[in-house]
């Protein structure tokens, strides 16, 4: 029970505003907050159990009757989206308008509203001075009188303009203790703010801070220094969270729960930490682009973990989430997902490792900074995560493998924009890298709307870059979802949008498997999803969405990690694609491509779902923005089916009559005039805006039009739509080339919110709109019926084809209906009927089949077809009966009252009855060998029936392998009489085990005369129970409980109760025809049931299979236990229509056939069920039971929907390299540049040797990553020759060469013979006559160039004096395109003594051979960049801009992206007072930092001396010690270029 109150706050009265009998949207918060799980009870409750008898999950001590105590404060905050749409009003109402909510949980109010605050948003620090409201009194009291979504941050600006809390209050009405916690807030906020950066921080305060509950990050902000300082000096002091349970009894009782949050506000923690559990990450608070399929990513994950046996700790903070169930997971933290709390936590547990790729973009933003931070990340590394992110390392990747993508351009300048927009042409898409569901995305058609659009998005994403890209026009986007291990391609799954490129993929209809992609585009995105995969060495899931046009792919973007449609496809294919990701990164065994082979015979459709009712003034059309709040999907017999059934979930109303059309462009209307014919063809009145209607009317077609001004009477838009005599609104809006103003309200802007607040239909876009037209006009009401497809049970659902019962004895002329309606209720749809009356009726003249058939038209709900009873006295009247009863039933049972008694008599009958009709006989022992004989003879076919010995059996085999025409039935209750009588069956339980030993010599089985034999026997009363009726119920479960105990397959049974009795005596295919079965469903029999009478034994023990649906050509005969139509009978005889009866292969020699595999319609193991169509179309459903079965071929031609689901799944066989040198170098021509050759300038090299080197240098890393070492120089030896000290090169180096497999010898100018006096150029003759490489350091410039002529090995250039250093300017290239994706366009700001650097002189050589790159001198006076440096800079690149400086400003700061710093070198100074005045005139420190870039780095080559202060290292854009781990690979590079001509 939900009920909401009004409380009067200036008082004790309260009002009830409504009471819901039922759980509410807050129940779920409730239940989280309290850890008290009121769905759980209230189901518990229902089912009559008392209050005080159901355990507290969380104590486990107490009952439920305990009311929740808190001994802890939470906090929900809604989440909106409104800035997401044009034209909608934000004013909060009663309206609900939030896209979902955070909880947040601590020990203070303060404490919790701030991790409430981060939680809803990660641009949110918290409660705090902002500018999202502008600090103006109109603006705050405009806002804090009229509440927007930005309300909380008015009033923090408000305490911060000086408004008091009375103030405030009387402006909100918000109750002033609320306030004066807030104020407390501020108050903290403005202490932190007196700090400077270089001010140590007190202990107290940060305390305070902490308690309440500033993140590191705020206070970093307020005191001027970066994030991970403010943590290690937190941790310095001592200061970390706590570890708190939710108890549900504030501590009064003990409690073993799992449920956790973090505070500041307590002393200890209350668990120990001793499961080192795998930590995974969850969404976070849902949102317009992250909804609740990354919850279920998460929760697969963990279940997944948890199936396998690993300790698992969940982290999320979202309350409407099944992650956040405190049951799911080991452990679950109630804790926002940020770095700071990633690391408190993991810390604690001491973790395994993170998951982040289950949780969307919000946990893959922080992969590299706890990456960074050595946080083990499980699957695929964050590096290679940003090198899918970075538009530019993913752009290069691409043409590295050949993979093409749109052309695209970073945003740097407007101008800049302009100019690309006009080289490729509009329309362009305008974006943001890094972005979450489109945030500012744009697609830009003009140049003069080029410039807002950048701006909004550049305030949207300001740490990444903004690129444009060219927009195609006519593309059909599709998306890949994909699993891979180690770079290898494990699963992948293809869905195709219904809608063109241009609209969110988020907002787009899913399809899948894809309907209209050519196999061609299929295999080309096969390929380029395997081949992006091993370029970025993926572990785990990843997403790409491509574009395709005229069979030509391009790739839109790739996010490595699990993508939204995760679920669809997972639920589609019956394939989970988590548990094999999660397996993949845990390296767990997992099974590639499990659903190889396998085909759909269905089609799943996602359509997204809009809440525009609910957003006054949004514009529901579709872009590439993402709008939708949800989703649903349906399956189908194919994609109309689909799609109808998921609009409907959406609340979509199928029209009915009107329909009203207004299609803006004429390419549009050209488009749909085939839909629009069609919905006329259906019989719909159609009615269209003036343009559309003049269109439609000149193709002939009849059509009303309705005027959207100055309407006639009557046939105004306006009244057609607001009076609800619309039904549907298919309004396309034309593509306008120039935009109109925002304050501009267009006719079909108008009409659309028209149609949205009045509820009628809408369909805004033209593919929809054709598909939606197309699925209606197919549509029937009588047809639409649940189908197998439409549901997921947690057993196996498998659908059979109706079954045959071939020996069904009836005991009475008229007991054909009750057996049949059995027959149905078991599964049966068709029956072969013999009568033998107790009162010796049987069906031996036409007297007695008349009257059969009479009783049973109209009456009988399965096919029958009725057998003639031989006797000595009717040879010529039983074949006279022939072609109304084709079967010729022999009886040699003395019990039957129509029997033969001689042999000559068979003979007469053999004479006189048709070759073609069927025989069937019970002979037995000498009667059945008297009958084989005589079949023999005569050369007919015979059919012997309720077969009970194994030397039966056995005789009927000799007679197949001598040339007899003989098949053979088994009663199933002969294979389980072991559980009956003997004295009635005759069969003993050896006697069992020989028939289920000779089970491949049985052709079929039947239900047989044994369930009556039994039943007499045991004297059950035929008043009460039919003996016609028994058996059947229990057939199916008998035989499927002997499959799950591996005595029979599935096939065994479709083969014996379908296909051979079809194929023997001649029955047709009943169409539309089927029986679903819970195959795995474990079920007892009901003790009251008929055949618990005579099979007491079924009590025993549950049976599995349970029959769920059987249709029959198309009704639904029976359903969950209930029979339908038993007053309109469907049973028809088909004693006309029985073909030539046909031995056909036994069920031995069937089991050898591949070819029939496919037309057992057996669903394969996956949770998702075959379609109807799956069992009329044999080639679409295999259960591989057999190495045959599943190599087997199908028996028909696939149809286009079938072949496409092949290809989707089929494997892409990439090989995956060791190593991708050679691939590497091919790439580059074959053609190494370095093989042999001396390195001793940047100038000898261009860009596309660089770009080589820095290729095969990421190359190296992985192998490094992965192995340690990659042994290409094994053998070779390196002298190292440093003739000045060098910590960093030499072992740079030395390093590299080991890993590189090769060995290294040292010299000094201490150790060589240079202190004998032994010039330079003799030495390097020397080394060069032990090495095959020589790295050298010389302090005299020029040195190096002139030993190297001497030498007759390669002489690497490890720096000379104050000349050069090409290795470090190489490596120094290679940091910056690693850290910031590129090098083109940047200002690079190099600070320090830019004369002896000899570093910067190389930098600056390089770096002028990319575009538009900026160079920044700052140094002191006399200490500036050479005059030979800065020449030769401009002789190579006169576009490249140099200036010089003296001091370093705030403007320079700003608009730099690398700051490349240089240690003042003492050594290079002869005056120290000079040395002394100049060292430390450029610092950088956190209060530098603050003035620079968010997303820029700052470098380093290393030692330092006070240039640039300890407390910086700490910040995320501090490379100066990553520069020297890229260092080694570059060099390693280096080395096995300069060594290996080829790999």
């Amino acid at each position: 029970c939900n009920i909401q109150y009004a409380l009067n706050p200036h008082s004790r009265e309260y009002s009830i505003i409504e009471v819901n009998a039922r759980l509410s949207r807050s129940s779920a918060l409730a239940s989280k907050a309290t850890g008290y799980p009121l769905a759980f009870v209230a189901a518990k409750l229902g089912l009559d159990i008392a209050l005080n008898e159901i355990r507290n999950s969380v104590t486990r001590e107490t009952t439920a009757c305990f009311e929740p105590s808190l001994d802890y404060v939470v906090v929900k905050i809604p989440r909106w989206d409104l800035k997401k749409f044009d034209r909608v009003s934000k004013n909060l109402s009663s309206a609900m308008k939030s896209v979902g909510e955070v909880m947040a949980i601590g020990r203070t109010f303060e404490e919790t509203m701030q991790e409430a605050i981060r939680s809803v948003d990660t641009s949110f620090d918290g409660f705090g001075r902002n500018t999202y409201v502008p600090e103006t009194r109109e603006a705050i009291e405009e806002e804090l009188t009229k509440p927007t979504d930005l309300r909380v941050f008015a009033i923090a600006n408000a305490l911060h303009m000086g408004y008091t809390v009375d103030e405030i209050h009387e402006l909100t009405a918000i109750d002033r203790w609320f306030l004066c916690k807030l104020r407390g807030l501020v108050e903290t906020e403005r202490q932190l703010n007196t700090f400077a950066a270089d001010q140590a921080l007190p202990c107290a305060l940060v305390r305070r801070a902490k308690q309440q509950g500033f993140s590191d990050s705020g206070i970093a902000q307020l005191t001027r220094r970066n994030e991970m300082q403010v943590r290690n000096t937190r941790e310095g002091f001592g200061i970390t969270p706590f570890v708190k349970q939710i108890d549900t009894v504030a501590a009064e009782f003990p409690a073993h729960t799992n449920y956790l949050y973090l505070t500041y506000n307590a002393s200890a923690h209350d668990v120990s930490f001793v499961d080192h559990g795998v930590m995974v990450l969850g969404s976070g608070v849902y949102r317009i682009g992250s909804s609740v399929e990354f919850d279920w990513c998460a929760v697969r994950a963990i279940r997944t973990l948890r199936e396998n046996r690993f300790k698992t700790v969940m982290v999320n903070y979202n309350p409407e989430t099944v992650s956040t169930d405190y049951d799911e997971a080991d452990r679950l933290y109630f804790s926002n997902i940020t770095m700071e709390r990633i690391m408190d936590i993991y810390a604690a547990e001491a973790a395994a490792g993170v998951i982040i790729s289950m949780g969307g973009q919000a946990p893959n933003n922080i992969a590299l900074a706890l990456h960074r931070n050595k946080v083990r990340i499980f699957g695929t590394s964050p590096e290679n995560i940003d090198g899918a992110e970075n538009r530019y390392k993913f752009s290069r990747m691409l043409d590295q493998i050949g993979v093409d993508q749109p052309q695209w351009r970073e945003l740097t300048q407007h101008e800049d924009a302009e100019e690309f927009c006009a080289e490729v042409g509009y329309p362009v898409l305008v974006r943001p890298s890094y972005v979450l569901s489109g945030a500012a995305m744009n697609v830009v058609a003009t140049a003069s709307d080029l410039k807002s659009y950048l701006d909004q998005a550049a305030t949207v994403s300001r740490e990444y870059p903004v690129v444009i890209t060219k927009f195609i026009e006519e593309a059909k986007e599709i998306d890949v979802d994909a699993v891979a291990l180690d770079g290898k391609l494990i699963m992948h799954c293809v869905s195709e949008h219904v809608e063109n490129a241009g609209v969110h993929s988020g907002d787009a209809t899913l399809v899948q498997p894809p309907q209209d992609l050519d196999p061609v585009t299929v295999r080309k995105i096969g390929e380029a999803t395997a081949a992006i995969g091993q370029a970025l060495r993926v572990t785990g899931p990843y997403n790409i969405q491509f574009m395709a046009k005229n069979n030509e792919i391009k790739v839109i973007e790739c996010n490595v990690r699990a993508a939204r449609s995760f679920p669809f496809v997972s639920k589609v294919t019956g394939v989970d694609l988590i548990e094999m990701a999660t397996k993949a990164m845990l390296g767990l065994p997992v099974t590639p491509y499990p659903n190889r082979g396998q085909r759909l015979g269905y089609v799943g459709v996602k359509v997204p779902q809009f809440s525009f009712s609910r957003l006054q003034g949004a514009d529901p059309i579709l872009g590439v923005e993402m709008a939708s709040t949800g989703e649903v999907a349906a399956f189908g017999r194919d994609k109309y089916d689909a799609y109808l059934k998921a609009m409907v979930a959406t609340g979509f109303q199928l029209p009915e009559k009107n329909i009203l059309l207004s299609i803006g462009s004429y390419k549009e209307k050209v488009e749909m005039l085939p839909s629009v014919q069609r919905l006329a063809d259906s019989g719909f009145k159609l009615f269209a805006t003036p343009g559309t209607a003049d269109f439609i009317q000149e193709h002939g077609i009849d059509v009303t039009a309705l005027e959207a001004d100055t309407a006639r009477e009557g046939y105004g838009l306006q009244e057609y739509l607001s009076n609800n005599k619309i039904d549907l609104y298919v309004n396309l809006p034309s593509k306008n080339k120039f935009r109109r103003p925002a304050t501009y309200v267009s006719n079909g802007y108008r009409s659309r919110r028209l149609a949205i607040d009045f509820s009628v239909p809408l369909i805004t876009n033209v593919k929809c709109a054709k598909m939606f037209i197309e699925a209606l006009a197919r549509f029937s009401v009588e047809k639409w019926d649940v189908e197998s497809v439409d549901y997921v049970t947690s057993h196996r659902t498998t659908v059979l084809p109706g079954l045959v019962d071939v020996a069904a004895l009836l005991p009475a002329a008229d007991s054909l209906a009750s057996a049949s309606r059995a027959a149905i209720c078991g599964g049966f749809t068709t029956l072969g009927v013999s009568v033998f009356g107790a009162d010796g009726t049987a069906a031996t003249d036409d007297r007695a089949v008349a009257a059969i058939k009479n009783a049973s038209r109209g009456r009988a709900l399965a096919d029958y077809v009725v057998a003639v009873a031989a006797t000595d006295a009717n040879p010529a009247a039983a074949a006279a009966l022939s072609a109304d009863a084709p079967i010729l039933f022999v009886s040699f049972d003395k019990r039957h009252p129509a029997h033969v008694d001689a042999y000559n008599t068979v003979s007469e009958h053999f004479k006189a009855w048709p070759p073609s009709a069927a025989v069937v006989t019970n002979a037995a022992g000498n009667d059945l060998a008297s009958m084989l004989l005589l079949a023999s003879l005569f050369g007919r076919q015979l059919h012997v029936t309720d077969v009970r010995s194994a030397a039966d059996l056995d005789l009927i085999d000799l007679s197949r392998t001598r040339g007899l025409s003989v098949t053979c039935d088994v009663s199933v209750f002969a294979l389980f009489a072991d559980r009956l009588p003997s004295s009635v069956t005759g069969l003993s339980a050896d006697a069992v085990h020989a028939l289920w030993a000779r089970l491949p010599t049985i052709d079929c089985f039947t239900v047989g005369a044994i369930p009556a034999q039994v039943a007499r026997a045991a004297g059950v009363s035929e008043a009460d129970v039919n003996p016609a009726a028994l058996g059947y119920q229990v057939v199916l479960p008998l035989l499927y409980t002997a499959v799950a105990e591996g005595r029979l397959k599935s096939s065994d049974i479709v083969e014996r109760l379908c296909t051979a009795p079809r194929r023997i005596f001649g029955l047709p295919e009943q169409p539309d025809t089927y029986v679903e079965i819970h195959q795995d469903r474990s079920v007892r029999v009901p003790p009251k049931s008929d055949d618990a009478q005579w099979f007491p034994d079924l009590l025993s023990k549950p049976v599995r299979c349970v029959v769920h649906r059987v249709v029959m050509r198309g009704k639904t005969l029976f359903l969950d236990g209930k029979l339908y139509a038993q007053d309109t009978a469907a049973g028809r005889d088909l004693g006309h229509v029985l073909r030539a009866m046909s031995s056909g292969p036994s069920g031995k020699q069937f089991a050898q056939t591949p070819a029939v595999a496919g037309a057992l319609g057996i669903q394969t193991d996956s949770v998702r069920p075959t379609s109807a169509q799956a069992v009329r179309s044999p080639s679409v459903a295999i259960e591989a039971e057999t190495v045959d079965e599943a190599n087997a071929e199908p028996a028909d031609e696939p149809s286009a929907l079938e072949k496409t689901a092949l290809i989707t799944t089929r494997t892409i066989e990439r090989p995956l390299p060791v190593t991708r040198l050679a691939d590497v170098l091919a790439r580059h021509g074959n053609k190494n540049p370095f093989f042999m050759n001396h390195v001793l300038s940047v100038r000898q090299f261009t860009r596309d040797d660089l770009h080589l080197l820095f290729a095969v240098a990421q190359e190296m890393r992985t192998g490094v990553q992965r192995a340690g070492m990659v042994p290409l120089l094994s053998g070779r030896v390196m002298a190292s020759v440093f003739y000045e000290p060098s910590s960093r090169t030499a072992s740079s180096l030395q390093a590299a060469m080991l890993r590189l497999g090769g060995q290294v010898f040292t010299a000094s100018s201490e150790t060589s013979s240079v202190a004998k006096g032994e010039t330079l150029e003799d030495s390097v003759r020397t080394f060069g006559s032990y090495a095959d490489v020589i790295a050298l350091r010389h302090p005299q410039p020029g040195s190096v160039q002139g030993a190297a002529r001497f030498a007759n090995t390669p002489v690497i250039n490890a720096g000379d004096g104050v000349g050069e250093h090409p290795t470090q300017a190489m490596l120094d290239t290679f940091t910056i395109r690693e850290e910031l994706g590129t090098v083109n366009g940047l200002t690079v700001t190099l600070v320090g003594d830019l004369k002896n650097g000899r570093t910067v002189h190389s930098l600056a050589r390089v770096l002028a051979q990319y575009k538009n790159v900026t160079l920044n001198y700052v140094a002191p006076a006399g200490l500036g960049m050479p005059g030979s440096v800065k020449r030769d800079v401009a002789l190579r690149a006169p576009y490249v801009v140099q200036t010089e400086y003296s001091e370093l400003s705030d403007e320079i700061l700003a608009n730099t992206d690398v700051l490349y710093i240089t240690r003042v070198q003492k050594e290079r100074f002869d005056n120290l007072d000079e040395y002394e005045q100049a060292k430390s005139m450029f610092v950088v420190d956190n209060s530098l930092m603050r003035k620079c870039k968010r997303n820029m780095i700052v470098m380093h080559p290393l030692p330092r001396v006070g240039e640039v202060a300890p407390e910086v290292d700490t910040d995320q854009r501090a490379a100066y010690f990553r520069q020297m781990q890229y260092g080694m690979f570059v060099r390693m590079a280096l080395l096995a270029l300069v060594l290996c001509r080829d790999f």
